[in-house]
């Protein structure tokens, strides 16, 4: 592992004109740095905290085949964030095997986690969004029709090494895309189906990870099934989403494997979230895009970045439908400032708000979160040849 670490960040710091040469290489490294203000210490200490570090590299030596790995560094322990080669036999078929990203949720799958207008995920997308899987996708983005398609078969236990059980996981996705150079609609819906063996439900975490829903095991059939809208206009991008997904429950009574299970009420979760974002200065290309600047201006010199503005209300409730088990959720909403200062550069301000249907074990007394986060980022992920797909 510390050999390969080696190599990926030489690769890294390779130079320029040696990258240059190498037009079918791309070497990856995105670093987050915090500083963090909590509400209270059972959420976590402020100061200083490694949000990310991962360092990958991508290669496409024809213009059909791709391969791709990063690690991500920011943990207790290593771990494999993307291991996967990609197949492009024609203009609108793409195919994914090995691990990474599941197709649901525009926000989770279409922008990089980093180029987010708010870092972090919305509420009910961290809950709910299946996450990155083993396994094997098909890509349709037909020439002809303003419509992109995708399907997957997948382990389901969301680890690069194998599955937890025998079952596969089955993902769907379907988007309608409207409109031109002026403005732009990409509205969409998919489904996750998979069998859950004794794994933990669907939880709450709050953007920096804290657990203040804990959910009970579940075991058997389990969906997710999502809607998305982006709409975008000039400065102006508007995201919607929303969730719902059923996770079926059993329990063992006699320790006997071969004897059925008792069933137990299912339980559900729902949730929403609708984000609104201005560009103060600049464009976001394509509406998923790292944010551009103004042109530079005379011999290159620096034309100051670009500056976004972006608000957002969120809604989860989980744990619903089960006499046995006691409901919880949280509403609230974030407010950020990005200042994308160049391509590979941004600073950021971000203040959020979270009530709690029902208080966390750790702090039973209270009822309402705040965090207050700065961030610095360095994305070097931005491809040398723009014709390299999103990871």
């Amino acid at each position: 592992m510390m050999r390969a670490t080696l190599l990926m960040l030489a690769l890294v710091l390779v130079p320029a004109r040696a990258a240059a040469q190498l037009s079918w290489f791309r070497p990856l490294l995105v670093g987050e740095l915090d500083y963090r203000v909590y509400s209270d210490e059972v959420e976590g200490e402020q100061g200083f905290a490694l949000g990310r570090f991962r360092l990958g590299m991508a290669a496409r030596p024809t213009s059909w085949f791709q391969a791709v790995g990063t690690i991500e560094w920011a943990l207790e322990k290593p771990a494999i964030v993307d291991a996967l080669v990609i197949f492009t036999p024609n203009d609108s078929v793409r195919l994914r095997l090995g691990h990474g990203k599941t197709p649901l949720f525009a926000s989770a799958r279409d922008v990089t986690i980093e180029a987010l207008p708010i870092p972090e995920l919305s509420l009910p997308v961290r809950a709910m969004w299946p996450g990155r899987d083993l396994g094997l996708e098909a890509q349709w983005s037909p020439r002809t029709l303003p419509l992109e398609a995708w399907v997957r078969v997948g382990n389901g236990s969301r680890s690069p090494l194998g599955n937890d059980n025998t079952s596969p996981s089955l993902d769907a996705r379907v988007d309608g895309l409207l409109g031109g150079t002026l403005w732009g609609l990409r509205m969409g819906a998919g489904v996750h189906v998979e069998d859950a063996f004794d794994r933990a439900g669907i939880g709450g975490t709050t953007p920096t990870g804290f657990l203040f829903y804990r959910p009970v095991p579940v075991s058997g059939a389990r969906w997710v099934t999502e809607a998305h809208a982006l709409f975008w206009s000039g400065p102006l991008r508007l995201l919607a989403e929303g969730a719902l997904a059923r996770e079926e429950r059993s329990r063992d009574t006699d320790g006997n494997p071969q004897t059925p299970r008792e069933p137990l009420p299912a339980i559900r979760a729902r949730g929403a979230a609708l984000e609104a974002s201005w560009m103060v200065r600049g464009t976001r290309p394509r509406a998923t895009d790292w944010p551009e600047g103004p042109p530079a201006g005379e011999e290159g010199a620096w034309g100051g970045g670009a500056v976004e503005v972006t608000a957002r209300a969120e809604w989860l409730g989980v744990g619903l439908g089960a006499p046995d088990v006691t409901p919880g959720g949280a509403r609230g909403g974030a407010v950020a400032v990005r200042w994308w200062a160049t391509e590979f550069l941004a600073v950021g301000t971000t203040g959020s708000l979270l009530r709690y249907d029902s208080p966390p074990l750790e702090a039973p007394e209270r009822r309402y979160s705040w965090l207050v986060l700065t961030r610095v980022t360095v994305s070097l992920r931005q491809p040398i040849d723009r014709k390299f797909p999103k990871n």
